[in-house]
């Protein structure tokens, strides 16, 4: 982690905002931004270029300032009881700080903040923020009837026992017919549309410095392909250092949804799953040429 200085922190949020492609996290117990003009501009700015952007307050009767303030803004933010840290994050990187966002702070108060400067550093971020505020909506089957049902809470729980086997935790949420799987270094994304399972994720190379060394996009894929038996495909996202990899199952599913699972796949959509994370959740999939294994 890198010290900003407490002059700096404030513009430091500011570009964090201006450089993301994604999505903007803002944690902050307590905010009065509508004079704020220059934040504010960002804040439009990530809604014309289609950012999501997410705000967490302090849960308090003594807060309706922060309340007030945001709802003249017009912008949504959830409230979370005992809320005292601050931490602001994009896709790529996490600033925590003890800077709430207030104009008042940002000119009268001294302030310390620290930047991440490695993966390792905004994964340990990363996974804070998906722990304690993106719990998502419950997941529940939503009014399906019929023994061959399975209960989704059963299904993310076996995913959750199966990924620590392999020491990795992870949390869930359901945006739509989404299931959204976070292992803290990753965000996994599952759906299954026209009777095909598709998980799609983001991913990053270990370091900047290694990215020459990288070996071809084709050869990730066969060897993705290879541990998980999915049609796999990939492609680079403009203007980032992120891949974008996703796998489709090979046979048809009968299961309408990812929150209508039938019990008789709920095994193979699972371990399907289970095999993709853990395929592609690893940096040595960045370091190592593959070579497919010939049979005889």
């Amino acid at each position: 982690m890198k010290l900003i200085k407490s002059s700096e922190i404030s513009g430091r949020i500011l570009t964090l905002m201006e450089e993301s492609n994604e999505r903007v996290i803002l944690i902050s117990p307590y905010m009065k931004i509508a004079k704020w003009y220059k934040l504010v501009k960002k804040l439009d700015e990530l809604k014309s270029r289609g950012v999501l952007l997410e705000i967490y307050v302090r849960d308090d009767p003594n807060n309706q300032a922060t309340y007030q303030d945001l709802d003249q803004l017009a912008l949504p933010y959830k409230k979370i009881a005992h809320l005292h840290s601050k931490l602001y994050l994009n896709e790529h990187q996490g600033i925590v700080t003890s800077m709430n966002l207030l104009l008042s702070s940002e000119i009268n108060s001294l302030e310390i903040g620290l930047a991440t400067e490695t993966w390792s550093e905004y994964d340990e971020l990363s996974a804070y923020y998906h722990r304690h505020f993106q719990k998502g909506k419950p997941i529940q089957l939503d009014s399906v009837t019929g023994p061959q049902n399975s209960d989704l809470d059963q299904f993310v729980k076996s995913i959750k026992e199966a990924l620590l086997l392999s020491s990795r935790n992870s949390w869930f949420w359901l945006e739509g017919i989404t299931l959204n799987i976070s292992t803290g270094g990753n965000n996994y994304r599952l759906s299954i549309i026209d009777g095909n399972l598709n998980i799609t994720t983001g991913l990053r190379p270990v370091s900047k410095s290694k990215q020459g060394k990288l070996p071809p996009l084709s050869s990730i894929a066969g060897k993705v392909s290879d541990l998980t038996n999915m049609k796999v495909r990939m492609q680079t996202s403009p203007g980032s250092n992120r891949v974008l990899l996703t796998g489709q199952s090979c046979d048809k599913l009968q299961s309408a949804s990812i929150s209508r699972i039938l019990e008789s796949e709920s095994v193979s959509i699972r371990d399907a799953a289970v095999r993709f994370i853990k395929a592609t959740d690893d940096p040595l999939l960045w370091q190592v040429p593959y070579i497919k294994q010939q049979t005889s």
